[in-house]
């Protein structure tokens, strides 16, 4: 695993959410610790996103790309009976080695 400092932008319909620090790839997934709103830590994983990822030009070691994944969401209905869906989230991940 190589150590490396990222920003990961969910790209929502109405704002955006960025995360960045320092954390680790190995040869397919990027990792990192975060906390969750109600303070409880976890780890993060992103997938086979090391792949995606392509060179920044005149940068040393600076990659970036985009992540795609399918979630499923339940939500309730006006009736009161419940849905489940199926949403794809985007992400822009950028990452440079510090190693």
């Amino acid at each position: 695993m190589k150590k490396v400092a990222y920003s990961v932008t969910k790209v929502g319909r109405y704002e955006n959410t960025k995360m960045k620090g320092v954390g680790f790839i190995s040869d397919a997934d990027l990792v990192f610790a975060c906390v969750s709103k109600n303070g409880n830590p976890y780890i993060r994983v992103f997938e086979d996103c090391v792949k995606q990822c392509h060179p920044v030009l005149n940068s040393e070691n600076e990659f970036k790309g985009a992540h795609y994944e399918i979630r499923e969401v339940e939500f309730e209905r006006e009736d009161g009976s419940k849905e489940t869906r199926e949403i794809e989230v985007n992400y822009y991940i950028w990452y440079k080695i510090l190693d």
